[in-house]
């Protein structure tokens, strides 16, 4: 791909996050979406087969720059308790910076085109081989310090608080400042440590 067809790319992935972020999946037909990146049309469909694949390829970029600010000067010696602070700590400050990528990734995953990547994540049997950072914690050698719950069970209890808190931080009805978003991951940790 060249630099500009690149470019191209990138500029109709980012107006689909902000398209999808602000209207949802359905209301953001793809006249709107070429509108909003610049391009005709048909220039979108050179790159994407039709909208259920770019919905795909943007949660792959939304994912993999999610993935590498999780593992953000992780240090590799630490104990299982502080290795998920930290994680849940750059998830929350990785979401709170990225609003768009927050309300993507939420639609995405509680809807057809995400259920089976997010059924995966929880059975951790994904087809691709590659773990997520959380992944990778919750079926290390950490999980000998977890309470023994199913997956969905610890899933729920070490993200729902984070999923509901950054919520209302998008709604402009509370703000996150440091001493909470340690308090945040530290009662996370709380919930499923045995």
């Amino acid at each position: 791909m060249t630099p500009t067809s690149q470019q191209k790319r990138n500029d109709i992935l980012d107006a689909a996050l902000e398209l999808f972020a602000e209207h949802g999946f359905h209301n953001a037909p793809m006249a709107q979406l070429a509108k909003r990146a610049k391009v005709a049309v048909g220039s979108i469909y050179r790159y994407f087969k039709d909208k259920d694949e770019l919905i795909h390829a943007l949660h792959q970029e939304v994912d993999t720059a999610l993935q590498n600010a999780l593992v953000s000067e992780v240090a590799p010696a630490i104990s299982p308790q502080q290795h998920f602070v930290h994680l849940m700590i750059n998830l929350i400050h990785y979401l709170q910076e990225h609003p768009y990528e927050f309300k993507f990734l939420e639609q995405y995953y509680n809807s057809p085109f995400g259920i089976e990547i997010k059924r995966e994540k929880l059975l951790m049997s994904g087809p691709s081989g590659r773990q997520s950072a959380f992944e990778q914690f919750f079926s290390g050698p950490a999980k000998k310090s977890l309470k023994p719950m199913s997956a969905h069970v610890l899933y729920a209890l070490a993200f729902g608080p984070v999923t509901f808190l950054l919520r209302d931080v998008s709604s402009g009805l509370v703000k996150l400042d440091e001493p909470r978003i340690n308090e945040l991951a530290e009662g996370c940790w709380n919930a499923i440590k045995q």
